[in-house]
Formats: structure tokens, sequence, C-alpha cells
């Protein structure tokens, strides 16, 4: 490490071309890279035209590990809490599922002033409770959301961008970025300007997703430079969801989550959550899975050093060229979406996904897009196995996962 200068001498575009032709020998498809679901294209060694500037948060080098619970039983949910408190999560997301629930038995010794506490409030009803059981005190060091497509959310909260249920529902990058994009357009519009929190989903490939995180960095700026908001107040909350994700192998799951925690990190996030693998699970989720989760991203940080670098992708040939045409697909999309009402707005984009939840789904059955555990290689050993309860719905359309696909 001692004769490692910085920065690092760029490599002339030739030398960079003549490398990759030479690893690749007689491979020339592998030049071009195509993602029909994406519907993204790029040439491998054509050079970059022009590189779009990427500016994020002044606090996002801090990245917090985030522990998602939804809560039903509220010592149960208490436990779960406390026990990812301890097992490194640094922040929390809580979901309300019910009303009447008892906040106090909920955050019973959870210290809110030294946590960073979101708490997705569904209802008017559920906003009542909060405010009547818990002190003011703590209420000061909780940050309520409300979901912004959620249309029994009328009250007084900050703003939640959802993309990371539409990824979950089937949405692909540009279908994400563009309605909670839209969304946000229409937000200032209506001369907001408090902080924001949007979500996105992170899918399986690695390059695909730093690019939509970075291309959502840069689409947040611009349009709030277009609505006079020269630094927007925002985080970015990356989810790593179940689409893709096997109750039959969960060691490959440990996988996925890895590549696509690390891609979270790469994009640009402000928050991770890695949603255990069997949250959903007919036999109920395992403390183990919890721990798993939280681990992943505790090595990322405390042992591979993630966050010594912001944006590591910046100058990739490859990154930016994905990062650039992710914006400008999402780009001309917003601006048809402009001329649209609310209710329009979602209808057109639902549609759509529902398009893109097709061609998944017909991918996943024809066998063209292979999951290891799923398709191939299947586990042979079955004892650690789960099969899949009820899954949830957003916006009317019920989570997509591959083996329920198949089922």
């Amino acid at each position: 490490m001692s004769n490692l200068h910085y920065p690092f001498e760029p490599v002339a575009h030739e030398n960079w071309v003549g490398q990759i032709r030479k690893e690749l020998r007689d491979q020339t498809d592998h030049l071009e890279f195509k993602d029909a679901i994406e519907g993204l294209s790029i040439q491998i060694t054509a050079e970059p035209i022009h590189i779009l500037p990427i500016s994020m948060p002044s606090d996002s080098s801090h990245v917090h590990n985030v522990h998602y619970e939804r809560v039903t039983y509220e010592k149960e949910s208490n436990r779960r809490i406390l026990l990812a408190l301890m097992q490194g999560a640094d922040a929390l997301f809580i979901r309300c599922e019910g009303n009447r629930i008892d906040w106090k038995i909920v955050l019973n010794q959870v210290e809110l002033a030294y946590i960073r506490t979101e708490i997705l409030v569904q209802n008017d009803g559920q906003l009542a409770d909060l405010n009547a059981q818990l002190s003011s005190e703590q209420l000061n060091h909780i940050i309520l959301l409300k979901d912004s497509f959620n249309p029994d959310t009328n009250h007084s909260c900050l703003s939640y961008f959802n993309g990371f249920e539409l990824h979950q529902i089937g949405a692909n990058a540009q279908e994400e970025l563009s309605l909670i994009t839209s969304a946000y357009h229409y937000y200032l519009a209506e001369g907001n300007r408090s902080e924001m929190v949007f979500s996105i989903g992170i899918g399986a490939n690695y390059f695909v997703q730093i690019a939509k995180i970075r291309a959502l960095h840069y689409l947040i700026n611009k349009i709030g430079n277009l609505h006079g908001v020269s630094q927007p107040s925002y985080r970015i909350q990356a989810h790593i969801g179940w689409v893709n994700k096997s109750l039959k192998d969960p060691y490959t799951n440990l996988l996925r989550q890895t590549s696509e925690a690390m891609s979270a990190y790469a994009g640009g996030a402000q928050g991770i959550v890695i949603h255990p693998w069997d949250e959903f699970a007919l036999e109920g989720k395992d403390d183990f899975t919890l721990r798993m989760s939280l681990n992943i991203y505790n090595l990322l940080h405390d042992e591979a050093h993630f966050d010594w670098v912001e944006d590591p992708m910046k100058g990739s040939r490859i990154v930016e060229a994905l990062t650039v045409q992710i914006i400008e697909k999402t780009w001309t999309r917003i601006q048809s979406l402009s001329e649209l009402t609310g209710k329009e707005m979602l209808d057109s984009c639902l549609s759509e996904i529902h398009q893109t939840r097709m061609k998944r789904e017909a991918a996943w059955t024809s066998g063209k897009e292979k999951l290891i555990g799923v398709h191939a290689y299947l586990n042979s050993d079955e004892s650690k196995a789960k099969s899949w309860g009820e899954l949830p719905n957003y916006l009317g359309k019920e989570y997509l996962t591959v083996e329920s696909t198949l089922k």
C-alpha cells in the first residue's frame, strides 16, 4: 500500500478497449449489453459521449444499517427491534400494520435520541394513536412518514416516495424512477420544501442497480433545481427484497443479498434495508436470518470499508453509460407524465408495470432467465427449506417472487 498513489491515472480509451478484446478473445457477443426487461442496451467498448455530474447529500458518507419492522404483535416487534439494535442496526423503519397499536410496548427500551427512527403511518387513526401515546420528546426523535401513493395518507407527515414496493410488484428501473420522481415534481410544485425520503428496490444486475441509484440522485437534484431548490433535503433508502429470493435455498439468498447490498452501497444510498429472506414464510421468520441480513452490512462497512469512498464507480465507462441511459429514458417518461393528473399518472405507470411484470414471469416460466437454486443447481438439503405464505399487496398488485410464480 505504501506505493499506492491517488488519484489513479486515467486509462486511454483505446488501451481499455484493447484489454477487453484480449480478455474476451472471440466472445464478441459480450461486447454488447442488452436487458430487454430493463429496456437498456449499450456497447461495452463505446467511448462515452458525455458524463453527467452526480451530486449527493452532504451526509452521504454515513450509510445506515436499517432494520425494517412490520408491527402486528407489539411484544414480538419490540423483541426483534432490540435484537436488531444489538446486532448492528443503527436505524429503524417501522411500518404500522393495523390500528390500536400500543406504541409504548413497541418502543420500550429503544433509545430514540440516538437511533434514526422512521415510522410509516398508513392513516389518520395511526397518527392519532402515536400522538396520544408518545411524549413530545419521543415524537421529536421520530420521523413520521406518509406514502405519497396511498390515498388514505392526507396527514401532515413527511413524504415517502415508495419505489421499493413498485419494484416488488414488478417495475423496472425506468418505471420505478419515473413514478417516484414525477410524484416528487408534483410535491415541489405544491410549494413543499421539507425533507423527503425515497425508497428504491434493488435487483440482481449489479451495474444496473448502481446506475439506478446514481440516476435517482441526479433526477432529484435536476427536478429540485427546476423548482428553485438548489440543495434538496432528501435521503435514499435502498431495500433488498424478495423478488429473486428462494425459500428452498437460503445459502444462495445470502450471496444474492450481499451482491445487492454492495450495489446499493456503491450507488450512494443513505440507508440500506436487507430484509430477511424468510419474512413471508408460512413457517414464520427466524432470528438467524435477521442476524445474517444485518451482518451483511456489518461486513461491508466494518471489514470491507465500503464507507471509505463516495461514488466509487464514478468514471467507470459502463456504469456512467448506464446512468446516462437510465436518466434519459426516465426524463422522457417524466415529461410525458407531467401532462397527466395524479390519478392518471399513477394508472398509466401501473399499466406499464403490469406489462413488465408479465415479461418477468414469462422469462422465469420459460427458463429464459434462470436463477441458481430455483431453475438450476437445486439445493438437495431441504432441512432449512420453507414455503411461501401470503404475500403483501401494493397498489392492488401482489408482491412478485420467482418461486411463487413457478408454483
